[in-house]
């Protein structure tokens, strides 16, 4: 039996990074979906073949979207927490598409701040808080509370 408490923190909300110019948001997409007769869960970046993490190589805007009918960000809990303290890293949580019958968000941005002169691939975990809707035909909606956990590498490994 494992005694460890799980902990998950909260980015820091006023939070700012100067970003450069003309850059565009890192796309990161959680797609929930049947494939070939199977519930599919993974995530990805959008044009990037391989990559189940988030490449931070700049200060960045991170944009993540849910795609599936069911999947949603936490009613209860932030959408985006890490499993140690990294606020000096990301923050400025905020939340967009949201679907007023179900009370839900679709899509969230935070900043990151790039970890100018960290070892590359340095790997900070953290987690993708939703709410998976069961039965959706139902008087009334059902959920579970699901964490979902890729990766940021910040720096990502050198070869990437």
């Amino acid at each position: 039996m494992s005694t460890h408490n799980y902990t998950q923190y909260g980015l820091e909300p006023l939070f700012e990074v100067e970003l450069e110019d003309g850059v565009a948001p890192i796309q990161f997409d959680v797609v929930l979906k049947a494939e070939d007769g199977r519930i599919v869960l993974r995530y990805e970046q959008p044009g990037v073949k391989d990559n189940a993490y988030i490449a931070i190589r700049r200060n960045s805007i991170v944009e993540i979207t849910l795609i599936g009918d069911q999947l949603f960000f936490s009613k209860d809990y932030d959408a985006i927490t890490t499993k140690e303290p990294l606020a000096s890293f990301y923050g400025g949580l905020t939340y967009d598409d949201y679907d007023r019958k179900l009370d839900r968000y679709k899509k969230v941005r935070f900043q990151a701040r790039y970890n100018q002169g960290g070892k590359y691939g340095t790997r900070h975990r953290f987690n993708i808080n939703v709410d998976l809707l069961q039965n959706p035909g139902a008087a009334a909606p059902e959920w579970i509370a699901l964490s979902i956990d890729p990766d940021i590498k910040n720096p990502p490994p050198k070869d990437d």
